[in-house]
């Protein structure tokens, strides 16, 4: 049930990723995809946030599959010849690498719950005196 829960959120994640990917900022001669960036910098967290909540890869698999479903419904014309994301370089960008992005979201393993630093007992249970080795007898004589 999370997992079709979690395609509900790459559906979400999709379709407002599809409509804030065109966002530029020109710097100077550079135009840089803000849009583009900020969508796909939300999807691989939220996806990994999945995999976490939904306790496998599943979860993550479910928002890269409900993203991409959103992802492509967006790039197809409708009947009205209308389109969402255009057939630019930079869509065309955003569609393959927030693909990538995503696929190494979902292959990426979940840390087994207890893979952390060892923790020390603070009250370690009495065992009796322990050992300290040989006692130091002090200075041995020449003489013998």
């Amino acid at each position: 049930m999370r997992v079709l829960a979690l395609l509900l959120v790459g559906l979400a994640l999709g379709t407002i990723g599809a409509m804030v990917q065109t966002h530029v900022v020109v710097v100077g001669a550079v135009t840089v995809p803000t849009g583009a960036i900020l969508a796909l910098g939300a999807a691989v967290p939220v996806a990994r946030a999945g995999a976490w909540w939904a306790g496998s890869r599943w979860g993550a698999i479910g928002v890269a599959v409900g993203w991409l479903i959103a992802t492509l419904a967006m790039a197809t014309t409708t009947p009205a010849g209308d389109v969402v994301l255009a057939n630019g370089t930079r869509q065309v960008a955003y569609l393959m690498v927030g693909a990538l992005m995503l696929s190494a979201a979902c292959g990426y393993p979940l840390l087994p719950a207890d893979d952390g630093p060892e923790q020390v007992d603070p009250n370690p249970v009495d065992a009796g005196p322990v050992d300290a080795g040989p006692v130091d007898a002090g200075p041995v004589d020449a003489d013998g």
